[in-house]
């Protein structure tokens, strides 16, 4: 009896050490990013380690919410999020631990990752304004709160308002500016509207390519790397009929909005070693310059070259703002889009 105690004991110990061994090899990655760029790093950060990864892929909210129902049983390691907005819901449920190393504060650019170490920016964007070449002055471009003049009546293309990126974008006006700005800001921009806001990114550029009578467009700056460099001639003719303008540039203005795809450790994490080990493969300088020469955003590592096609529109002031908190003021933003009959 004794004998078989012993075994099944020791056959325990040794599958609890097997459990962890395996761990150690393995790095569970719930992200909402979808782009190739991704799984080629990916691919290269196994081959250099050893180190598996398993990736589920979702929307933000679907891997929050599967993060809160797995509690301490999750399989996950690192979360990364495309929008650092949602990067303050996961704090707030605590779902991510502090991971602070000087190793990571070297390779991500102070003010783009969260100032009590449980998230690190992965790749930044700015959202801007896209011009017509052949038909918009760009010396009469100044400030996203210009875009509420009525000089720019039926010209505005951009987003609806349910889209992340015009959510976080108004949200960081709210926190720049405070309601008694943005609100009327709002009701001006949406009459300047060309249509009723519908698609991507990229649909946008192509309405103000078609010089149909919209001028301008609001998008994030990779979307034009993407269309310029397109396998498609008719979407690189639609990007190389559009300039890029950096908004909120002078010396008191509050300075382009940009946006962070970041990433964390989950709370519950059963390899953080290995979380640790990708997070710091992510912003070195060779995966930066991935990001930034494949899928044209901006690195967060400041020893990265960026891709001459954004050095080519210029260096640029970024908002000066605690992304942390930008969650905060989502809600709000919201509201007052739908407010103002932003639909």
């Amino acid at each position: 009896m004794k004998k078989i105690l012993s075994l099944i004991v020791y056959s325990l110990l040794l599958m609890m050490l097997m459990s962890c061994t395996s761990n150690q090899n393995v790095v569970v990655i719930y992200t909402e990013r979808h782009y190739d760029t991704d799984q080629v790093l990916f691919d290269q950060f196994t081959k250099d380690t050893g180190i598996t990864l398993n990736i589920v892929r979702a929307s933000a909210d679907e891997l929050v919410a599967r993060l809160i129902t797995e509690g301490e049983n999750t399989p996950a390691d690192v979360l990364i999020f495309a929008d650092a907005g949602r990067l303050y819901r996961a704090m707030d449920a605590s779902l991510l631990q502090p991971f602070e190393d000087e190793v990571m504060k070297s390779q991500v650019d102070e003010g783009l990752y969260d100032d009590t170490y449980h998230w690190y920016g992965l790749t930044m964007r700015a959202r801007v304004i896209m011009y017509a070449k052949d038909r918009i002055d760009p010396s009469l471009l100044s400030t996203y709160e210009n875009l509420a003049d009525p000089m720019w009546q039926h010209q505005i293309a951009v987003r609806t308002s349910s889209n992340l990126y015009n959510i976080s974008w108004i949200a960081s006006m709210l926190m720049t500016q405070g309601d008694v700005i943005t609100q009327p800001f709002l009701n001006g921009f949406v009459s300047n509207f060309y249509r009723d806001p519908a698609g991507n990114d990229r649909d946008q550029a192509k309405l103000v390519a078609s010089n149909v009578g919209a001028n301008l467009a609001i998008m994030n700056t990779y979307y034009m790397g993407l269309l310029l460099n397109s396998d498609d001639e008719s979407e690189r003719a639609v990007g190389e009929s559009l300039g890029v303008f950096f908004p909120n540039q002078g010396d008191n203005a509050s300075g382009a909005h940009i946006n962070l795809s970041a990433g964390g450790i989950v709370t519950h994490a059963n390899n953080v070693e290995g979380a640790k080990q990708l997070l710091r493969f992510l912003t070195s300088t060779s995966s930066q310059s991935h990001f930034t020469n494949v899928n044209y955003e901006y690195p967060v590592n400041p020893n990265t070259t960026w891709h001459p096609l954004l050095l080519e529109w210029g260096t640029f002031k970024r908002q000066s703002i605690n992304l942390s908190d930008l969650g905060l003021y989502h809600e709000h933003a919201f509201e007052l889009m739908i407010g103002a009959n932003w639909t």
